[in-house]
């Protein structure tokens, strides 16, 4: 398992990690409340058919005022999340996470190179 709390590399969360709320064999749940938002994290791995499918999720979720209707306040949320879907049998942990490096580098998410390999060479290998 990652460890409790969980820290991440990001700018809008100020606190020194996110502690888990829950915690299953394949799966665990993070969350935080920074200011008025929510943030909620979720690493899950699910293994069907010979393919492994690990996704690491980020919520986001506040309480604003309705644009449409002032006096009125809705839900306002964000997801962002990452799947690795892989055969079970063809590839190799240090196969699937240089691949992966490869596309987080192409999409400009490696700017913390260490921590990015270390978490992802983590939930590759089955952490959650």
């Amino acid at each position: 398992m990652l460890a409790d709390p969980l820290t991440i590399n990001a700018s809008y969360i100020t606190a020194a990690g996110i502690p888990a709320i829950s915690r299953e064999t394949n799966k665990s749940v993070y969350s935080l409340v920074v200011g008025s938002v929510t943030y909620k994290v979720t690493i899950s791995h699910n293994t069907t058919k010979g393919r492994r499918r690990s996704i690491v999720r980020l919520d986001g979720t506040q309480v604003v005022a309705d644009p449409y209707v002032p006096t009125n306040y809705v839900e306002d949320t964000l997801t962002t999340y990452l799947v690795i879907d892989r055969s079970e049998r063809l590839a190799t942990n240090a196969a699937v996470v240089a691949h992966v490096k490869e596309l987080l580098g192409v999409l400009g998410a490696c700017t913390f190179a260490n921590a990015v390999t270390t978490r992802i060479t983590q939930v590759v290998g089955g952490e959650s």
